[in-house]
C-alpha cells in the first residue's frame, strides 16, 4: 500500500511538472492601496459619493500569465495567452465612516432630522478573490526589453469575491440607543458579522518601468448584500438596494522571473 501510494505521488508530480511545461505559466507578485467610497443605506440614493467619507483600502495581488518565460516566434501563442491574466487577491478595507446627508438632513430643525445626524455607521471588509483581466494589447510585445513605445497597457477586468464584513452602528454619545434611530432603521440593526459575495468589475492600466509596472486600477464591486452597511431596511424605498463601493488604487507588480 506505501508503495502504491509512493507510486501515485511520483506520477502526480511528474504529470504536473509536465503540465506546468506546457502551459509555460508566469507569476507575478504586487501590493496596492487607494481611496474607497461606498454607496449604502445611509444618505440619498442618487448623491455620490452618498454617504461616507473617503477611507482607503490595501490589496496583495497575485497574477498569472499564461505565456510564461520561454515564448519564442516558433512556439506561438494563443489569443487568450496574449491578452489575458488571472488576478487573485486578497484585500482589506478600513473603516468606513458612515453618515446620513442631504439638504433635510444637513438644515432640518425636526426630531427626525436630529435622528438622522445622530446616526453613525462604520464597516470593515475583507475580501479574497479573483478577476480576469483583458489586455487590449498584446502582452508579449509589452513585455519586451526593447520596445519603449508600448509603455501602457489598458485592461478591462471582471470577477468574484468573497466577503467577510463586521458593521457597527452607533447614536449620539458613541454607543447604540435604538429608540434614538429613526423608525424605519429601528428593526433592522444587523451588528454581527456576516459573509457574503460580491461582483466586482474594473479598468486600469500598467506602466513599465525597469524593474517593475505601475498600475492604476478602478473598480466598482457590487455586494450581494444589502447589510454591509451594518442595516437592512429591504421594506423601505431608497433603502432597499444593495450595498457598492469603488475602490480606486495604485499598486506596484513584480515579475517573479525576472522579466522586466
Amino acid at each position: 500500500m506505501k508503495s502504491y501510494f509512493k507510486l501515485i505521488i511520483f506520477l502526480f508530480i511528474i504529470s504536473f511538472t509536465k503540465s506546468n511545461a506546457q502551459l509555460d505559466l508566469s507569476h507575478e507578485f504586487g501590493f496596492f492601496t487607494g481611496p474607497i467610497t461606498m454607496q449604502t443605506d445611509y444618505g440619498e440614493r442618487n448623491h455620490f459619493p452618498a454617504s461616507n467619507q473617503t477611507s482607503f483600502g490595501v490589496a496583495v495581488v497575485h497574477y498569472l500569465s499564461f505565456y510564461g518565460s520561454n515564448y519564442n516566434w516558433r512556439n506561438g501563442a494563443s489569443f487568450f495567452s496574449d491578452h489575458f491574466k488571472l488576478r487573485t487577491e486578497l484585500s482589506y478595507y478600513f473603516n468606513n465612516q458612515l453618515e446620513h446627508k442631504g439638504p433635510f438632513i444637513d438644515n432640518g430643525t425636526s426630531a427626525l432630522a436630529e435622528s438622522y445626524r445622530n446616526m453613525k455607521g462604520s464597516t470593515k471588509i475583507f475580501n479574497i478573490g479573483t478577476q480576469l483581466e483583458y489586455y487590449f494589447k498584446n502582452l508579449e510585445d509589452y513585455g519586451l526589453l526593447f520596445n519603449t513605445a508600448d509603455k501602457f497597457s489598458p485592461y478591462l477586468s471582471a470577477g468574484i469575491q468573497y466577503n467577510r464584513f463586521d458593521a457597527d452602528v452607533t447614536t449620539a454619545g458613541g454607543g447604540l440607543d435604538i429608540s434614538a434611530l429613526p423608525a424605519k432603521f429601528q428593526d433592522d440593526i444587523i451588528l454581527d458579522p456576516e459573509t457574503t459575495f460580491s461582483l466586482v468589475m474594473g479598468l486600469g492600466t500598467r506602466y513599465k518601468m525597469d524593474k517593475f509596472d505601475l498600475v492604476l486600477d478602478g473598480r466598482w464591486q457590487y455586494f450581494l448584500s444589502d447589510k454591509v452597511d451594518g442595516v437592512d431596511a429591504d421594506e423601505v424605498d431608497g433603502s432597499k438596494f444593495n450595498d457598492t463601493l469603488i475602490f480606486f488604487s495604485v499598486g506596484i507588480v513584480f515579475n517573479l522571473e525576472g522579466q522586466n
